[in-house]
């Protein structure tokens, strides 16, 4: 009797550790989904490209991890993947939505909080850099003209030519066959 009383208390405590250990809080047997992932709605994107404009009013600075909020008073710190979550989460407040993170970096948004679009509409990002796996600096898509594709970001950057030298959040466009430009893509957020 104490082997079966023991081996039933072991089996037990085993249900009530994997349970604890692997269990998802937001599904039970009873429950259903709490959220979907869907791509970021236009109204979103375009509440995030008004808030990245109130961003180019200031007078903000680039600082790598650089992440400060419109609320700060003074010079503002951002990088571009700082710039972007920041002005997507004002873009979401208030409303049904939700990001899928709290901070992320480029390479975060890339592989794991966006799809790959083709044609893109304002507050869509693009992503740039030299391999087109591996991004190293995204901004927020505003629009494109015949020869131009126009987009806000946060960095820091030299004068190049006839583009002069930028601290900050700008907005900024090169011409649409800039090999700087790998691919468009959309947020993915919570529903």
């Amino acid at each position: 009797m104490k082997r079966l009383v023991s081996g039933l208390s072991i089996f037990v405590l085993g249900l009530m550790i994997s349970s604890c250990a692997t269990g998802n809080s937001s599904i039970t047997p009873d429950s259903t989904v709490r959220f979907i992932v869907i791509d970021c709605p236009e109204e979103i994107r375009a509440k995030a490209v008004s808030y990245g404009k109130r961003y180019l009013e200031r007078d903000t600075v680039y600082e790598w991890g650089g992440q400060d909020m419109l609320e700060k008073e003074g010079e503002l710190k951002l990088d571009c993947s700082g710039f972007i979550v920041n002005v997507f989460q004002y873009a979401v407040a208030d409303t049904k939505y939700t990001l899928l993170f709290k901070d992320t970096t480029v390479g975060g948004l890339f592989e794991n909080f966006t799809i790959s679009i083709d044609t893109p509409t304002p507050g869509d990002f693009i992503f740039m850099g030299a391999d087109p796996n591996a991004p190293t600096h995204m901004g927020i898509y505003l629009r494109t003209d015949e020869e131009n594709i126009y987009f806000m970001d946060a960095t820091q950057k030299d004068a190049e030519g006839i583009y002069p030298a930028v601290d900050g959040a700008t907005e900024r466009n090169y011409p649409k066959d800039d090999p700087r430009f790998l691919s468009y893509a959309r947020l993915l957020i919570k529903y």
